[in-house]
């Protein structure tokens, strides 16, 4: 009987038949098990699986087919006389694993042999064709698992490739396996489906899961299927098979090329079913064409210049002038010669083209060109994710069109990346189009985002008629190099996989997981491979698995895999697994260490975790292979993540990566329309710098800024120091296009403090202006670019620097309107590009995860005139920040306060909250439910050398607790603690090491200032240059009346700098009833700056 595609077979003892599938009533195909006719199930038209049993033990019947029986073979192998490749991989296979499960080794013989016995036909055959079933019969990808009459067919559509193969080499399989590997398909889905073996991790010896049975029997097995998606590649193809995990981020010369096994790689994608699948490709095409035509044609490269562009790195800085006359045609020519199967015209010519696919990709940066040609091709109002969109896929467009006049089934592939992400609206794509769209799967923590992309996509299929999509899946995201929290979301990758399928159109894609340099000793050898298969197994693992059955109930897959792999610890393992996944997906996710260590992975958390492991090692018996892998995943992902939390300890960028603070002085006289940009405007105003890159190192060049406000107008004075202005990059002409690849100025505004709607400018050296008002959860595109801001601009540049001054109409951004006192959420960031091969990104207010992150905006402290500018931070609580202003919020939100490292996620921040309104909001802590041994609430500020004073408020609800003040440097080291006593309501102490100085009524004369019910002040005044710090109380709103009369050293002499931490609550002594402190005026003041 053969089985074609999209029949359904009935199969029972004495009964057969074939008809057309049936329908149920939502006009799904049905599939019925005659051997349980009460069963109905669900089955996509293209697979038909009937009446299959497999008996791994037990007596048969007599339709049973026996290959093993108590240990002994009962079955012959049977290939071609001249078999394919990937049949003589599948027999090697298919023997290699009965022995495995049973001890039988079943032999392996060629037509015309013949045997006796059950038969195991693999690949095609005379003895398969007289079945029926003929290799022009099978779709690409195709297979078939079915018993006969004589024993069991293994066959799918192969490629023709017939010479001999020796399955102890790689080189020898890779050849074998270079095209379709059809049999090999229906070989181990066989095993793993059948016969349950399954290849979680490379490698035999933990990896994979094998059933161990003296006897093999099989029912009734009628397969006709291929993978859901048709493209299924990754990359790289070498992984670290012989440790499985790496840990030692900061040592990578310690990842040595002996941990790859270039066979067991291999075999780990073949068994999963993804190799031998379409090939298809989209990438950077463009990369060697400097070369090629950099001298003879400069004109089609933005830089317009042979010599410009030697100075610069063409990939990440270049590109082609789209627009340019004659680069379209040579492309074609170039496509053209590829699909004839002519010689690349020059070395590099047909990169990014694979199987059918010619890819046309842009350089990996954004710098387009500006030319005048080019400059009509972009399209506002879309965001930074698509102003280039039109412009680059039209040129696709144009290609493909062309190509296919003379190759009709060629593809002309490109991925939607950068800002060609967007789909390009009012384009009708050709239908040899094929888009690849690269996706972050760590964002869907935020479900807005998958429903985002989901919908890019489907406008490319629904509006743009793309009739091939792909997706490039960023799996070595986060980076784990980089000291990241773990993004182990299966559940995530079903949802995903699930959406995609239901939209016309999707093929399938690539995976990219992290991969590293390969050393051979302390020296890279020039290869790369997969580093920890431990870390990546949740989202890879999964993710093939979806591809080759979007079906698959991932929970029921997943309680397989803890109970196959981890036998007794498998309850503890899942608790593991899920406690990961549930952290990801319930805080949000994370882009930086804050994110990461001190809202997901907190001591608690981590030691959580711990246990899990701890009672799965309970669970199971020492030196077992349960035991093992259980130790594998401890070293693979607890112990990256506790080395991961400890470096975040004790690294201060890593911790909190502080927020900036500095003032907005008011403007000194009234500014007109005429002498806005005066230097007068900014004459209170103190001067502050950008001093670090994205990466926390050192800018290049010195940024300085200046702010100021009056009741209209938020002003900006920028200057660029550029040594180079000759080079200064500004190809942008056209509003609201971009800028962002220009030596540029990026703003962002956010005045509620909430991060749910900021405000970009991008201003370049030209004075171009690109605003937008951001919405970071929308779905679909987060950027209004059709938001006007109504900013003036005023640039100009110099010999060696360039200067912005903008005004910005206070009434365009929403928000509260400024008063003296109040914050706003605020950044300065600059984009320089004058000096290839330096960090182009730096920002006031550090920003490891980008400038568009609301988290990490600085705070701006609007100045009343008096202030001069000097008030470098003011909280009165004020601020919708914390929530309405007559109602009750949390104290730790986005305005900067964050908890103690060492005590995050105990729940005591759940004990600090901002209530009451106007004038009397503050903060009000329970101290009954907080940490019993620190001060909790911190927060961050930047001060300038010279003398500066901290104050802040107090009341306190009993005599129990012990308010206090305390100045940290950006390494945790104190500058000075001054605290209330507890049980004394007049007594102050200041700490100094191995001493403390008190003063009670008789030193300050201010009484029982601190009683409960009542408003005292505490203030430390520092002078950063002489290392001295004085102290001050008052009562209530009163005089400030100093303690020390001689100023008293740093607590640590070794504490330095001018990024503080400021401490402000208290210590708990002891439970007390009505147990409370309230906090409220707390100010940081530049009394004077050092020259």
């Amino acid at each position: 009987m053969t089985l074609k595609p999209n029949s359904v077979v009935l199969v029972d003892h004495g009964v057969k038949a074939e008809d057309t599938p049936q329908k149920n009533e939502r006009g799904n195909f049905m599939m019925i098990d005659c051997c349980h006719p009460h069963i109905l199930r669900t089955l996509r038209p293209y697979s038909i699986l009937l009446a299959v049993i497999v008996l791994l033990s037990g007596s048969a019947a007599a339709a049973d087919l026996v290959l093993v029986a108590a240990g002994k073979p009962q079955a012959t192998i049977i290939l071609a006389e001249n078999p394919t490749g990937s049949s003589q991989l599948a027999a090697f296979e298919l023997q290699h694993y009965i022995m495995k499960i049973s001890g039988a080794r079943l032999p392996i013989v060629r037509e015309p042999k013949t045997v006796k016995g059950a038969v195991v036909l693999v690949g095609e055959s005379q003895r398969s064709r007289k079945l029926g079933f003929r290799h022009q019969g099978f779709a690409r990808q195709e297979y078939v698992i079915q018993t006969h009459r004589d024993g069991l067919l293994l066959m799918g559509h192969d490629g023709q490739t017939f010479d001999p193969v020796r399955y102890d080499s790689y080189a020898s399989i890779y050849p074998a396996v270079s095209g379709p590997i059809g049999t090999c398909y229906a070989v181990h889905a066989f095993l793993e489906n059948q016969l349950g073996v399954k290849w979680y991790l490379p490698g035999e010896s933990l990896g994979e899961v094998v059933p161990r049975h003296r006897d093999v029997i099989i029912k009734t097995l009628a397969i006709r299927r291929r993978p859901d998606v048709p493209v299924r590649s990754i990359y790289p193809l070498f992984i670290n098979t012989e440790r499985l995990v790496f840990n030692q981020w900061d040592k990578p010369q310690e990842f040595q090329a002996t941990w790859v096994n270039a066979r067991t790689s291999l075999l780990y994608w073949i068994r999963n079913r993804f190799w031998g699948a379409m090939r298809h490709n989209a990438n950077h095409s463009f990369s060697y064409f400097d070369k090629a035509f950099g001298a003879s044609h400069p004109e089609w490269f933005s830089t317009k210049s042979l010599a410009r562009m030697k100075q610069l790195n063409f990939q990440s800085e270049i590109q082609p002038c789209l627009a340019a006359k004659g680069l379209r045609d040579q492309v074609v020519s170039i496509a053209r010669d590829y699909f004839s199967g002519r010689p690349a015209p020059f070395p590099g010519a047909y990169r990014g083209a694979q199987g059918h696919f010619f890819s046309v990709m842009p350089n990996d940066n954004t710098n387009m060109c500006a030319c005048p040609d080019c400059r009509p091709l972009y399209r506002t109002g879309i965001g930074p994710d698509g102003n280039a969109s039109h412009y680059v896929w039209q040129f696709v467009n144009e290609v493909a069109r062309e190509v296919r006049k003379t190759h009709p089934k060629a593809m002309i592939s490109n991925c939607a990346y950068f800002n060609y992400t967007a789909p390009p609206r009012g384009l009708v794509f050709e239908p040899n189009v094929a888009v690849e769209f690269c996706k972050f799967y760590p964002y869907y923590a935020n479900h807005n985002a998958l429903v985002r992309d989901h919908r890019r996509i489907a406008e490319f299929a629904v509006k743009n008629q793309a009739r091939f999509f792909t997706t490039w899946e960023y799996l070595l995201k986060p980076h784990m190099n980089e000291w990241a929290f773990p993004c182990l979301v299966p559940h995530i990758h079903a949802e995903d996989v699930r959406g995609l399928r239901k939209i016309d159109g999707f093929q399938g894609g690539k995976l990219q997981f992290l991969y590293m340099n390969t050393y051979t000793g302390s020296k890279p050898n020039g290869g790369v491979a997969q580093v920890s298969p431990v870390l990546d197994f949740m989202n890879l693992y999964w993710r093939m698995k979806l591809y080759d059955d979007s079906t698959r109930d991932i929970d029921v897959g997943l309680d397989e895999y803890y109970r196959s792999f981890f036998g007794p610890g498998a309850t503890a393992m899942k608790a593991f697994y899920s406690a990961i996944e549930n952290r990801w997906m319930s805080r949000g996710g994370g882009q930086d260490s804050r994110s990461w260590w001190n809202r997901m992975g907190t001591r608690d958390f981590l030691d959580g975790l711990s246990q899990q492991l701890l009672k799965a090692r309970a669970a199971t018996t020492e030196r077992t292979v349960y035991r093992r892998r259980v130790d594998l995943v401890d070293e693979g992902i607890l112990q990256h993540m506790l080395k991961s939390r400890a470096r975040y300890e004790t690294t201060s960028i890593a911790e909190a990566a502080p927020i900036a603070t500095a003032s907005v002085a008011r403007t000194p006289a009234k500014v007109t329309a005429k002498t806005w940009s005066n230097d007068a405007t900014w004459a209170a105003s103190p001067i502050q710098y950008i001093t670090k890159t994205l990466a926390n190192e050192p800018a290049p060049q010195k940024t300085a800024f200046q702010l100021a406000w009056d009741d209209s107008w938020f002003y900006i004075r920028a200057r660029c120091d550029e040594p180079l202005a000759s080079a200064i990059k500004a190809a942008t002409r056209e509003r609201d296009i971009g800028g962002f690849s220009d030596d540029s100025i990026e703003l962002f505004f956010d005045p509620t403090g909430l991060g749910t709607t900021y405000y970009q400018f991008c201003i370049t050296s030209r004075g171009v202006v690109y605003d937008a008002r951001e919405t970071p959860a929308a779905i679909g595109a987060t950027a209004n670019i059709n938001w006007d801001s109504g900013i003036k601009i005023q640039t100009t540049v110099g010999k060696r620097a360039w200067e912005l001054r903008a005004a910005v109409p206070l009434e365009r951004l929403g928000g509260q309107q400024p008063r003296p006192g109040l914050t706003w959420r605020f950044n300065l960031c600059r984009n320089r590009f004058a000096q290839p091969g330096r960090p182009p990104y730096s920002a006031w207010s550090p920003s490891p995860a980008g400038f568009r992150d609301p988290n990490h905006f600085g705070l701006v402290t609007f100045n009343a005139p008096q202030d001069r500018g000097r008030l470098v931070w003011q909280c009165d609580f004020g601020s919708s920040a914390f929530g309405e202003v007559t109602g009750s919020g949390p104290l730790f939100g986005r305005n900067g306060w964050y908890e103690n490292t060492r005590y995050a996620d105990r729940g005591w921040d759940r004990s600090l909250t901002v209530a009451g309104s106007g004038a009397a909001r503050r903060a009000v802590c329970d101290i009954n439910s907080t940490c019993p041994s620190d001060v909790l609430p911190m927060h961050a500020v930047n001060v300038a050398a010279g003398v500066v004073s901290v104050e802040a408020d107090f009341r306190r609800g009993s005599i129990g607790n012990q308010p206090t003040l305390s100045i940290s440097d950006a390494d945790g080291k104190r500058i000075a603690i001054v605290h209330a006593w507890a049980g004394h309501p007049d007594l102050i102490a200041i700490e100094l090491p191995e001493d403390r100085r008190n003063f009670g009524n008789k030193q300050h004369g201010l009484a029982d200032l601190t009683s409960p019910g009542r408003w005292f002040g505490l203030k430390l005044v520092i002078n950063t240059l002489n290392r001295t710090t004085e102290t001050f109380v008052r009562s209530g709103r009163g005089r400030w009346v100093p303690l020390n009369k001689q100023p008293f050293p740093y607590y640590d002499p070794a504490a330095r700098g001018t990024t503080w931490f400021l401490g402000l609550g208290t210590y708990k002594h002891k439970t007390v009833p009505n147990n409370v402190l309230e906090l409220d005026n707390i100010a940081v003041r530049q009394q004077s700056r050092s020259s």
